[in-house]
């Protein structure tokens, strides 16, 4: 209950608030999230008005949008979608939306300076304390929910262990499937958990070595599955300014995925290093695995969105979602190239 209600406070605040205002991303300026008010001044419908930014909306594309906005006050004209002007006051404040750094823009006409500021101060703050709040409640939501699974799951074994002779195969296999349930929800928590941390965890940046940490990535690796025979060609002496732990996260779920999806592949092979991409230098893990369907690319980063079957390779769905949050943290960006067969290879910058 109290986790709807933290919900309708957030709508209240943002989605029915009469206050036109939206959320950006701090460097792009591409809009995330708009409310109703915001929709009705400039005559877009949400679907329309999340494909632009914030340069878009301007004259001839440019006007208060042209630099950084910061936390400031911006006069300028803007465009509705029926290219009528509109003068504008917008009032932009640092924030952080679904992890990623972002900004909270009012958008007002003819109100003073004085007032607006007072307006986004206030709106901010009560949008962080709504944030807090969901964050508290869907941290405890998940942990209580773990207490139930480990109670099914730990009952099932019990009769397993204990009644096994009164038990014919099929309330055996009913048992089995009831405690794999529990331990796959179980992870899908934890996951979810991490994923939520991430968006939350203070960022430390400094200058780390990226090969040491994928060095170490494969030998745990290797160490749990001595079976298999995996080639690493490990780029040496490649470094980066990031946050340590974040990016070890990072590292360890790609070169894990790299691992999962060469695992029906004879001679697997798994590369780490750097290539220069759009001119600038990113970071890269490539295997030889099963590959995927580049159209289906866009959804890859989505959480629990799976490409390939749960009986053909575990995992929970969320991986892949924790490594663009973590790349949107250092205001970098992750894309990946691939072809089913033909493996895959992920690109990242910090």
């Amino acid at each position: 209950m109290a986790l709807r209600e933290s919900e309708a406070g957030y709508r209240q605040l943002f989605e029915a608030n009469p206050q036109p205002m939206l959320v950006c991303n701090r460097e792009t300026k591409k809009v995330l999230a708009v409310n109703e008010a915001a929709l009705n001044l400039y005559g877009y419908a949400r679907d329309e008005f999340l494909e632009l930014s914030l340069a878009q909306l301007g004259e001839g594309g440019k006007g208060c949008c042209a630099g950084p906005l910061m936390d400031r006050i911006s006069n300028c004209r803007q465009l509705r979608k029926d290219r009528s002007q509109l003068k504008v006051q917008l009032v932009c404040r640092p924030c952080e939306f679904l992890g990623e750094p972002a900004h909270l823009v009012l958008v007002h006409e003819g109100e003073s300076e004085a007032v607006l500021q007072g307006q986004v101060a206030e709106q901010g703050a009560q949008l962080q304390v709504a944030r807090r709040e969901l964050e508290t409640f869907s941290y405890s939501v998940s942990h209580d929910l773990q207490a139930p699974l480990r109670h099914i799951d730990g009952f099932s074994r019990a009769l397993m262990e204990d009644y096994r002779s009164a038990l014919d195969p099929q309330a055996q296999e009913y048992l089995t499937r009831i405690s794999q349930a529990a331990d796959k929800m179980s992870h899908l928590i934890d996951s979810m958990l991490q994923l939520g941390r991430v968006g939350r965890a203070e960022l430390d940046r400094q200058g780390i070595d990226l090969s040491v940490k994928v060095q170490v990535a494969a030998l745990e690796l290797k160490h749990r599955e001595p079976q298999r025979q995996v080639e690493f060609e490990i780029q040496e002496g490649v470094k980066g300014d990031a946050d340590p732990r974040l990016t070890r996260q990072l590292l360890e779920i790609l070169i894990g995925n790299a691992w999962k999806f060469t695992s029906k592949t004879e001679r697997a092979r798994i590369r780490f290093g750097t290539a220069e991409k759009q001119g600038s230098k990113a970071y890269f893990v490539s295997d030889n695995g099963v590959g995927f369907d580049m159209a289906y690319a866009e959804k890859l980063f989505s959480v629990f969105h799976r490409l390939h079957r749960a009986d053909e390779f575990e995992g929970s769905g969320v991986g892949l979602a924790i490594a663009q949050r973590i790349v949107a943290r250092h205001g970098g960006k992750i894309w990946a190239e691939s072809a089913p067969g033909a493996g895959a290879t992920f690109y990242f910058t910090l």
